[in-house]
């Protein structure tokens, strides 16, 4: 009876610790197998998520186009009140730079054909927009740590400025900066600095992208063909901008002055002719650049509103003509 009820027990005994170990390490390699995939169709979600946010866009541009006869400027604002970089009060205009300060971006222009016409309707154009904080580099020295500037403009657009859509926000952006104000879309600027009155105003043939300050272009304004030109590209808010280094926050929703937010080019620094082409994603300073947390490239809403893939190793030569409208690129060069 008593060696009975010993095997018994020994019979019904629960696992060894090695035994144990092993079904341990079986779960760990499961998980780390299925771990990769899980994040890929995340990922995946993200990315078809931020497709559709481009192509909400490029058909709000498209609204505004049947309505206004021209797609949306970059950025509005009155040019007349004078100011100076360091008046941070709301003048509308750098006299010394001839660039805007508390414009409003396209972004905010466009608010009604993407269901937000009560947010635009709280809006006072006859007044300059709002930022909380500006982070820069002073006056590009990226060898110094960068400073906040701000707040500035009109406090009575303070509200507005952090309700931020949703269609503005890829999924995938990594979230930086202490205050909510900012987007991760930028309009096409073209190959020259996209929102300086001095290029796109008294130097006109530099303005040969999609929206400029105060600008818009009208569909037969764009020879090369709406299918083979850019007309938004995503440009993370996290990332290196105009007199700004990575993980500051850029790329205001609202706001825009010199730094050009909400715009986006190929070229390096202030656009010059000789200034150096900067490919998607890339991570030097001071650049206007496309910028995408999605793996290996960015995504683009092109002007006739398709949404197309751009690697980060595209031709460099196609990737420049797909900014500009009219430049009579040969044929053989669609970004797709």
């Amino acid at each position: 009876m008593y060696l009975s009820h010993r095997r018994l027990r020994a019979g019904g005994a629960g696992f060894t610790l090695v035994e144990l170990l092993v079904v341990i390490a079986i779960i760990g390699v499961l998980v780390a197998l299925l771990l990769p995939a899980v994040q890929s169709a995340r990922e995946a979600a993200r990315r078809s998520q931020c497709q559709n946010n481009l192509k909400q866009m490029a058909l709000a541009a498209h609204n505004y186009e049947d309505t206004n006869k021209t797609f949306p400027p970059g950025s509005a604002g009155q040019y007349t009140v004078s100011g100076t970089a360091a008046n941070f009060t709301g003048a509308w205009k750098d006299p010394q730079r001839n660039t805007p300060w508390g414009h409003f971006s396209w972004a905010v222009i466009i608010l009604p054909y993407v269901e937000q016409k009560n947010l635009y309707d709280s809006i006072d154009f006859n007044r300059p927009a709002y930022v909380n904080s500006i982070m820069e580099h002073n006056n590009g020295d990226f060898a110094v740590p960068p400073i906040q500037r701000g707040p500035a403009g009109d406090t009575f657009h303070r509200p507005q400025s952090t309700m931020v859509p949703k269609v503005y926000l890829c999924p995938s952006s990594r979230k930086v900066g202490q205050f909510k104000e900012h987007k991760d879309y930028a309009i096409n600027g073209g190959t020259g600095e996209c929102c300086s009155e001095r290029h796109t105003i008294i130097t006109r043939p530099n303005f040969n992208g999609i929206g400029h300050m105060g600008i818009g272009v009208r569909l037969a304004e764009i020879p090369d063909g709406t299918s083979n030109t850019f007309l938004f590209l995503e440009q993370g808010h996290y990332g290196n901008h105009s007199w700004l280094g990575k993980l500051q926050g850029a790329n205001h929703f609202m706001w825009v002055h010199h730094a050009s937010q909400g715009y986006v080019n190929p070229q390096f620094g202030d656009g010059s002719p000789t200034a150096a082409f900067m490919m998607p994603n890339d991570t030097q300073n001071n650049t206007r650049s496309a910028k995408s947390q999605h793996p290996s490239g960015v995504q683009a809403a092109m002007a006739d509103g398709s949404v197309v893939w751009v690697s980060n190793h595209i031709s460099a030569q196609i990737y420049r003509n797909t900014f500009t409208r009219a430049n009579g690129e040969p044929e053989g060069g669609q970004i797709r």
